[in-house]
C-alpha cells in the first residue's frame, strides 16, 4: 500500500480551501470533482512538504459525510492508500480486524477506478483503499484570497 491522502470533511470546498490556504499556506490544488456516485464534492491539496489532503464536502443531506459534518464528529475522516488489487487488499484488511463499509465504488477523482472504505474496530478509524496503482494527482498553483 502507498499513502495517498488524509480526508477532511468540510462544509463546502470554498470554505475548506480558504482555511487550508490561510492556516497551512497551501497553494497547490487539484481541480474540484463532483462525485455523485459517492455523494460528495472533493478536491485535493498538497502542502510544501508533500502531505496530501482531500477536502470532502457533502452534495446534500443524503451524502455519507453529512451526518459527521452536522454532528461535528470524525471530520478528520480517513487515511487513504493506493493498492495494486482491491480484492486482495479487501480480504487482507477483513482478515486483520477491519470491517468493510460497503462494496467498492467507482470514484470520479480516480478516473472511475474503484475505492472502498473500511472501519478498524480495534483502533476506531476509517481507511480508504484505492485501486489505481499508477494514479498521481495533478496540482495547479492557486492562491485563494
Amino acid at each position: 500500500m502507498r499513502f495517498d491522502h488524509t480526508g477532511i470533511i468540510v462544509p463546502d470546498l470554498a470554505t475548506g480551501r480558504d482555511h487550508f490556504s490561510k492556516i497551512y499556506n497551501i497553494h497547490e490544488w487539484t481541480r474540484e470533482f463532483f462525485d455523485e456516485v459517492n455523494g460528495v464534492y472533493v478536491q485535493f491539496c498538497r502542502e510544501n512538504h508533500g502531505m496530501c489532503y482531500e477536502l470532502v464536502a457533502p452534495i446534500d443531506n443524503k451524502s455519507p459525510v453529512y451526518s459527521a459534518l452536522n454532528n461535528k464528529i470524525n471530520t478528520i475522516n480517513h487515511i487513504a492508500y493506493i493498492v495494486h488489487d482491491i480484492n486482495t487488499s479487501s480480504s487482507y484488511l477483513e482478515n486483520n480486524g477491519f470491517i468493510s463499509l460497503g462494496e467498492p465504488k467507482r470514484a470520479i477523482a480516480y478516473n472511475m477506478k474503484k475505492i472502498q472504505f473500511f472501519y478498524s474496530k480495534n483502533f476506531n478509524y476509517l481507511l480508504e483503499i484505492i485501486d489505481s496503482p499508477s494514479h498521481s494527482h495533478t496540482y495547479n498553483e492557486f492562491k485563494f484570497v
